[in-house]
């Protein structure tokens, strides 16, 4: 789940709009509340064949804080919690405890639309001893798809080849890479970055290596594993698909770049502030970063002039996923982790595991 515009302005007088199951309730189901339009979601029938379900009309934070709050009151507890994602009308605002405390502690499961959680109190929704769940499986498809459309291009330098065609000028001197024989370093072999090496591996991708915290056991024998310092010294291409977190922030900077190699191209499918991107402008004005390829920004919706200006880079408005097509399945990702959750007590996808036993609180309960 991301978001880029800031809170709407609330009324306090707003009142939840519920949506109920067809069937008679029965005070038996397990209580569920999404917001956001689920119609026409896979799963919905099935979900409301098991769970009594409620749905508020997706609003700013500042309208729905008071929704939660009195919804949870007239109609709770609820057992669950999800968004639906919605391409027209991004929530824009941050899922935590001034959001979501009313729904705790009887609340043991959130599930959000999307693979990253920077958005999301994950601490705090541990803290209450319940779980969150991303919805990796659809958007990593798609972003995976258009990781691949940026590598190609921009290893090909289709961007500068389309202005200078645009130009008059026919067939400029652009240097170009080929995908068979390059090395190509992938930072976060997470859902999106394992579906990015299995795409390269398809087209003929020979050198891919890759880091993350740990080595994939599911990695393909081909790829090879590197510390993040051997990465940026071998790798011809590097493909940012990891999560934003206080370790990947402003991971790419003027002293990380200074240890890749000459010339090195640079793709970002993961977050826009993994990259300081005045560093990366100044890296390609001296030739030391060849060209780059970026769906996502540091300060989305804007973008640095300096990137707005050279040939050398390509722009994409954070559409790798192809969000137009990509939200009824990735509202029937959200709505079947929580339809696994009431039946067996553990979603598809949960991203908070290890820190609820850590803390010995107790998983895997049926509601």
């Amino acid at each position: 789940m991301s978001s880029s515009s800031s809170p709407q302005s609330s009324s306090s007088n707003s009142s939840p709009t519920t949506s109920h199951s067809s069937l008679p309730n029965s005070s038996s189901k397990p209580k569920v509340l999404l917001f956001g339009d689920r119609s026409g979601t896979k799963f919905d029938d099935e979900l409301r064949e098991i769970a009594e379900v409620h749905c508020l009309p997706r609003v700013g934070y500042e309208e729905m804080v008071p929704l939660i709050r009195d919804v949870v009151r007239t109609e709770g507890p609820f057992v669950a919690f999800g968004g639906l994602f919605l391409i027209t009308d991004n929530f824009p605002g941050k899922w935590d405890e001034g959001l979501l405390g009313p729904l705790a502690p009887h609340c043991k499961l959130y599930v959000g639309p999307g693979a990253g959680y920077d958005k999301v109190d994950v601490d705090w929704i541990t803290s209450t001893g319940a779980m969150y769940a991303n919805s990796p499986t659809q958007v990593g498809k798609r972003t995976a798809d258009g990781a691949l459309m940026l590598i190609l291009s921009v290893m090909r330098g289709l961007t500068p080849q389309d202005l200078s065609v645009r130009a008059g000028k026919w067939r400029a001197n652009v240097r170009t890479l080929d995908w068979r024989t390059a090395t190509i370093g992938i930072i976060g072999l997470g859902s999106i970055g394992t579906q990015v090496a299995h795409l390269l591996t398809s087209i003929g991708a020979s050198s891919i290596i890759y880091h993350s915290r740990r080595p994939s056991p599911t990695a393909n024998p081909s790829w090879g594993y590197r510390s993040l310092e051997a990465l940026y010294a071998e790798a011809d291409v590097i493909v940012l698909t990891c999560p934003l977190t206080q370790e990947t922030k402003g991971l790419v900077c003027t002293e990380s770049i200074g240890r890749m190699k000459d010339g090195v191209v640079i793709v970002n499918v993961s977050r826009g502030q993994v990259v300081v991107e005045s560093d990366l402008v100044d890296a390609l004005e001296s030739g030391k970063v060849m060209r780059a390829a970026l769906d996502v920004f540091e300060n989305e919706p804007s973008v640095h002039p300096g990137l707005m200006s050279n040939p050398n880079v390509t722009l994409s408005p954070h559409v790798a996923p192809a969000p137009d097509s990509m939200g009824p399945p990735m509202n029937g990702e959200v709505v079947e982790n929580i339809i696994r959750f009431i039946e067996s007590g553990m979603p598809l996808t949960p991203v908070n595991l290890d820190a609820l036993g850590e803390r010995g609180l107790e998983v895997g309960v049926k509601p």
